[in-house]
């Protein structure tokens, strides 16, 4: 199949991982970056902004919109893949004039807020899919699109997120007790802070926006790699969902066994139920985060037998390639 992808650029190489592991199945695949603007592109969106008063994201994704039927017109597709992207029913209507078979796949993958309700709905009016990452959410959407709401949880590519090395110099920067990664949200916040009152030595927390939690040392935004590392490198690795999640799991909870990292999760239903679940320590309080980070800490045989059970279920089971193999097969 000849695949276009639109999807983000960001450090956790979502389109990049998702693009490879098509690949792998053999089909021609490229994309395009629909949250990277050029010079020009910033010139144009402040004079629409300036002389026409025209909001800045509308103004973006028009112009986005052009960029993609340009890069796609050359030539007959057969599947257009949105990673939370920008497409509209005027752009795909457009496409299957030269792609008169094409099928759009849109991939809902974050919290479903009000603004992402509003973009769902406007997908439903030209996908073939719609996959979204989180069990409540698939059950709330069926209600409303029917079959064509697929449950399609994140997974692992091994060859982005496993972990078989680490340099000296790698260790000794990742090395830690007790990690975290991820953008400061209150509820993280919330949590680190409680922990430093109660561990013996403060958790090691990397990511965005941590300047905004008192009391909470960030050092710093990481590369996916790097991100892995400190999975690997660290005797445990923290997992908090965003609290608007439902009922599912985030991008770290496959990545964290992925790497070879040991996983203390907070509580959402349906995770147990991952081949993964039965090796993955969840918590329902911030005083059982402390009493089983204390735990573990003083359990190493334990941890480690835990996390490399992890790192094999989730390997076996959640790998990207077999997923999309799947769901390109249901498109037909």
């Amino acid at each position: 199949m000849d695949i276009f992808i639109e999807g983000p650029r960001w450090a956790g190489m979502w389109t990049e991982i998702i693009a490879a592991s098509l690949q792998q199945l053999g089909h021609r695949v490229e994309y395009l970056y629909h949250n990277t603007r050029l010079p020009a592109d910033r010139l144009f969106l402040a004079g629409r902004t300036w002389l026409h008063g025209e909001d800045r994201g509308t103004a973006w994704a028009r112009r986005f919109r052009q960029r993609l039927l340009v890069r796609t017109g050359h030539t007959s597709r057969d599947v257009l893949l949105s990673i939370q992207g920008k497409i509209d029913a005027a752009t795909v209507q457009q496409l299957r004039q030269h792609s008169p078979n094409l099928r759009v796949v849109y991939w809902w993958g974050d919290i479903l807020s009000v603004a992402a309700l509003a973009r769902i709905r406007d997908a439903a009016g030209f996908a073939d899919r719609i996959l979204v990452s989180y069990t409540g959410s698939h059950a709330r959407l069926k209600k409303l699109y029917g079959d064509r709401v697929v449950y399609f949880p994140f997974g692992v590519a091994p060859a982005f997120h496993s972990v078989d090395t680490a340099t000296a110099r790698e260790q000794r920067r990742f090395s830690t007790a007790v990690a975290f990664v991820g953008t400061c949200y209150p509820e993280r916040c919330e949590l680190l802070r409680y922990l430093n009152t109660r561990l013996a030595a403060p958790v090691a927390v990397w990511g965005r926006g941590w300047r905004h939690c008192r009391g909470v040392r960030g050092r710093g935004a990481l590369s996916l790699r790097e991100s892995q590392l400190v999975h690997a490198c660290s005797q445990i690795s923290l997992n908090l969902h965003h609290a608007g999640s439902d009922d599912g799991g985030n991008m770290k909870f496959w990545e964290i066994p992925a790497a070879g990292g040991f996983q203390i999760c907070d509580w959402q239903p349906s995770l147990a139920a991952a081949a993964h679940g039965k090796h993955t320590i969840f918590c329902r309080s911030l005083p059982e985060f402390a009493e089983r980070i204390q735990y573990h800490l003083a359990h190493a045989d334990e941890r480690r037998q835990l996390g490399h059970a992890a790192r094999e279920a989730v390997l076996e089971t959640a790998g990207y390639t077999p997923r999309l193999a799947k769901l390109l097969q249901d498109l037909d």
